[in-house]
């Protein structure tokens, strides 16, 4: 440690000793504001530290925290937005790990602030309550940073004793895309969008997203990659994200993004009402208001009417279907991504979207309701989760239920409770045990529930679609539950993930109920029991339409019966050429 501040101060550094807590180790009612050249105390030190700010000629940290324990995956998504990759290259910027799995990126610059939080998430503890984790932030003037040769923090790019100078300019390309990631972002709603108004019906319509999109860019707005964007008249650097925060918000940290305030989110009905509106919400919410008073009418039963009457009906549900190709329709919205190799790279891969049904087949005892309970988990905190998983629920469909129809009052009981113990408490998540209604009740009383609080709901598990059916190889019943299917999850916008049992002599999903679930489903996963391992279970993409398929993963029940991913070679990230020295 004498060794390593002899260094540093050379190179003009002000450090100071630390202990394992990483405080500063000094005498008692001692400053070490000013620095610490006693070489006794860094003789009894555990590490080392470097003082921000000025002190050491402008040296600024940009600390990538592991609180969520993705610290990698975040420093490799940082090195390929616009100009990064650029900037630590031609600087040479030193990097370093930390004893938590986080990251350190250091540099100098004239201009050096105080401690900056940059980027955080929203975290849900034990008991369902939530508040935001630190993901990225800066340690500058009048803060300090625990460095190598402190144990567990080693260099892996670059000299740490030869830390460049960059351009305030640089910088702030820098600190800019490091917000990219910030997904605590506070979202005022306008009286024209909240529940059960024009303005709450068009933020959860996916073409709204389209509609923002496009009005952004007729006002100058410039999109670098999916989710970047610049402001009019920047020519460098990242000025706001889009669906990045949250989905469908759009968080400008620009203070010059106007008519956006800085640090602010917004959503798709504020973004066009201040842009195209200019701030007036009443007569968009009128325009609106027009464009959907058709849709609110209940459709009609034509079966009894006159022929004339009938043909006047038909013509009318032709000419609401009619599909005009010069209007572009808006890409259902995805809320759930798993990890897949795609191209040499690992990437968040699409797999569930709003408005569309998959589902989960396998034997008997395969483990399908742990594989659901590993997707409702991760739709109830809405983020990443058991280091492949990637959820995107809108921030008004938050909504996260199970419907149970075979098991037990109990035992339904702790299927649910499951998500629980694996996030925490929280109000995004319910559950239903119908076991003991008829298939034709139950169809009622999910329809019911949707009918009260679909415009709500995001994700919904129905844990034995079989159950909603009179009889699983009847063709009629079948057509009637996916009827039913197709209706819930156009209606309300939501994603319903089934559950049907396979044959026992083949891999097909059973019945006719099976086959007609699997010609109409977005998504198909097989779930196969490990024959060596009863803990063990392998999920499988068998179809999914318009993207790749996923890898396979596998997952096993722990000792407390909670089902965790298997973090095997074949989920395993990729180094990218940013950090390929790690």
């Amino acid at each position: 440690m004498i060794e390593a501040f002899e260094k540093y101060h050379k190179a003009g550094f002000a450090s100071l000793p630390t202990g394992k807590d990483k405080m500063p180790a000094i005498p008692k009612g001692e400053s070490w504001k000013g620095g610490w050249v006693n070489k006794s105390e860094y003789a009894l030190s555990h590490g080392i530290a470097l003082i921000a700010g000025k002190i050491s000629g402008g040296l600024e940290c940009l600390d990538f925290d592991n609180h969520f324990g993705d610290a990698k995956q975040v420093l490799q998504e940082f090195s390929t937005i616009e100009g990064v990759t650029e900037i630590v290259k031609k600087y040479s910027l030193p990097i370093q790990s930390t004893v938590s799995g986080g990251f350190h990126l250091l540099y100098r610059c004239d201009l050096v602030e105080g401690n900056q939080k940059l980027a955080s998430r929203i975290r849900t503890d034990e008991n369902g309550r939530q508040r935001a984790d630190v993901l990225i932030e800066t340690r500058g003037e009048g803060g300090y940073f625990v460095v190598s040769p402190t144990p567990g923090y080693n260099v892996i790019r670059n000299n740490i004793f030869h830390i460049p100078y960059i351009t305030s300019e640089d910088r702030a390309v820098l600190l800019s895309a490091c917000r990219t990631f910030n997904k605590n972002v506070k979202v005022i709603n306008k009286a024209e969008e909240e529940k059960d108004t024009v303005g709450n019906k068009f933020n959860n319509d996916p073409v709204s997203l389209e509609e923002m999109i496009s009005t952004l860019k007729d006002h100058g707005w410039k999109e670098l990659k999916e989710g970047i964007w610049q402001r009019p008249d920047k020519k460098k650097g990242i000025s706001a994200t889009l669906g990045k925060a949250y989905p469908g918000i759009f968080y400008n940290f620009s203070s010059s993004g106007h008519p956006f305030e800085q640090e602010k989110g917004y959503t798709a009905f504020q973004v066009i009402g201040l842009l195209k509106y200019n701030g007036d919400f009443k007569q968009f919410a009128k325009d609106l208001h027009q464009r959907y008073q058709t849709d609110d009418k209940q459709p009609v039963k034509f079966e009894s009417q006159s022929k004339e009457t009938k043909e006047k009906t038909l013509d009318a549900i032709l000419e609401k279907s009619f599909i005009d190709l010069e209007i572009p329709v808006a890409k259902p919205p995805v809320i759930l991504r798993i990890k897949t190799r795609i191209g040499g790279e690992y990437m968040y891969n699409r797999v569930f979207t709003l408005g569309n049904f998959s589902a989960v087949t396998g034997k008997s005892k395969s483990k399908k309701t742990f594989l659901t309970t590993l997707f409702l988990s991760s739709m109830t905190i809405n983020t990443y989760y058991g280091k492949i998983f990637l959820a995107e629920l809108p921030k008004s469909k938050s909504g996260v239920v199970l419907f149970d129809t075979e098991q037990s009052n109990y035992d339904a009981y702790v299927s649910a409770r499951r998500v629980w113990d694996m996030v925490g408490k929280s109000p995004n998540f319910g559950a239903f045990d119908l076991r003991e209604y008829s298939p034709f009740e139950r169809c009622e009383i999910i329809d019911r529930f949707l009918v009260k609080g679909g415009d709500q709901m995001g994700f919904i598990v129905i844990d034995g679609i079989a159950d909603l059916a009179n009889a699983i190889n009847d063709e009629i019943e079948a057509s009637r539950v996916v009827t039913l299917l197709m209706k819930w999850t156009k209606k309300y916008n939501v994603h319903i993930c089934t559950v049907i049992h396979q044959n026992k002599n083949d891999n097909y999903a059973t019945g006719h109920l099976g086959s007609s679930i699997l010609k109409k489903a977005e998504c198909v996963i097989s779930v196969t029991k490990d024959e060596s391992d009863n803990s063990r279970s392998e999920v499988s993409c068998d179809l999914i339409r318009g993207t790749y398929d996923f890898d396979k993963f596998s997952f096993i029940v722990n000792e407390k019966g909670l089902p965790e991913v298997e973090f095997t070679n074949s989920i395993q990230q990729l180094e990218s050429p940013f950090i390929n020295s790690m």
